[in-house]
């Protein structure tokens, strides 16, 4: 099974010195390895066939990032950051390909928030703004890798159907979320404080969003369990 991952740009240090690098952390592989997939990673480029590319592969990985151009949803920038207008071209034709081909996809943090703002919803631009008494979700560095908080998930949703449990631990490394959603787009979870941790299509386009990051905890059944679904069909 040939696993498609997106990426984004980061400036790395290298033998060259700090230079702009594609850059995904190799845990994804880990995880599509682990299940007997492979995976590619798919950066910007001016010259992409998507086409070509997507009528090959088996399933689709949206990752996690910078924040997505509000222009999108039609709003003003009022705290989005570290936006990619080529990031995001290519991430909604991705998305395009995937629903028309019928393929599998697992979108992950800004993944989650692409995919409902590819199917037209919105974002809150930044949860510590819009509401005061919420847990922390913006738990970088030290914490990457360790569970921040508990989410809840719908036991009628596929995410339920994937994981068979109600409450998992997981980390939290963003400050937007999912705000109204997009066509045909229903919550699968959500943390204590009533953020959407977790969303999916309601057609036969299997697509599954997450807001967290389960690379980081690739030890993790739950890690385990959502990309054995994305390769195992």
């Amino acid at each position: 099974m040939l696993i498609a991952i997106s990426c984004g740009k980061r400036i790395t240090k290298t033998s060259s010195g700090m230079i702009e690098t594609h850059s995904l952390v190799p845990y994804f592989n880990d995880l599509i390895n682990e299940q007997g997939g492979t995976g590619i990673i798919i950066p910007q480029q001016n010259t992409l066939n998507i086409d070509s590319l997507m009528s090959i592969v088996d399933g689709l990985i949206i990752t996690g990032g910078g924040d997505i151009n509000p222009e999108l949803y039609n709003e003003k920038n009022t705290h989005s950051k570290n936006i990619s207008d080529e990031r995001d071209n290519l991430e909604m034709s991705l998305l395009s390909l995937a629903e028309k081909n019928r393929i599998r996809t697992l979108a992950i943090c800004r993944g989650n928030q692409m995919l409902n703002v590819y199917k037209g919803g919105n974002l809150i631009q930044d949860i510590p703004s819009k509401f005061n008494d919420v847990n922390s979700h913006d738990e970088i560095h030290d914490k990457t890798s360790e569970h921040v908080h508990d989410v809840h998930i719908d036991k009628k949703s596929k995410l339920y159907g994937i994981l068979d449990e109600q409450t998992i631990h997981v980390n939290s490394i963003h400050h937007q979320c999912v705000n109204e959603l997009g066509e045909g787009i229903t919550i699968s979870a959500k943390s204590s404080d009533g953020i959407v941790e977790g969303i999916e299509t309601s057609s036969d386009w299997e697509a599954i969003g997450i807001q967290w990051h389960p690379e980081y905890l690739k030890n993790d059944e739950v890690s385990k369990k959502l990309f054995g679904w994305l390769i195992h069909s």
